[in-house]
C-alpha cells in the first residue's frame, strides 16, 4: 500500500482488523459477530495479501461508539480460523 492510499484509510474512530489465512475468511461468521454494533460502523475495507498468503477485513467504528470493542475482539479471537484480530 503505498502512503498516500494509507492515509487515506486512518481512522476517526475505533478500527478492528481480524486477518485469516488465505481462503479462510468467513465473512458471514465476521457479520454474526458485528450484528449487535452494526449501527456504530462507518467503513468495512476488505483486502487479499497473496505475497502473505492472508486475508484482512478492517471494520471502522464512528468516533462516537460508546460500546466496548474488547467484547467483539474476544469473540472473533475464539474462532479457530482466525490468525490474528486487533484493536486498533
Amino acid at each position: 500500500m503505498t502512503p498516500e492510499i494509507a492515509g487515506l484509510l486512518k481512522a476517526t474512530g475505533h478500527q478492528i482488523t481480524v486477518r485469516t489465512r488465505s481462503g479462510g475468511m468467513r465473512v458471514a461468521a465476521v457479520w454474526q459477530v458485528l450484528m449487535p454494533v452494526a449501527r456504530d460502523i462507518e467503513r468495512v475495507q476488505i483486502v487479499t495479501n497473496s505475497e502473505r498468503g492472508s486475508e484482512d477485513i478492517t471494520i471502522w467504528f464512528a468516533e462516537t461508539f460508546s460500546g466496548s470493542l474488547n467484547t467483539v475482539l474476544r469473540q472473533f479471537e475464539k474462532m479457530t480460523w482466525v490468525a490474528t484480530a486487533e484493536l486498533c
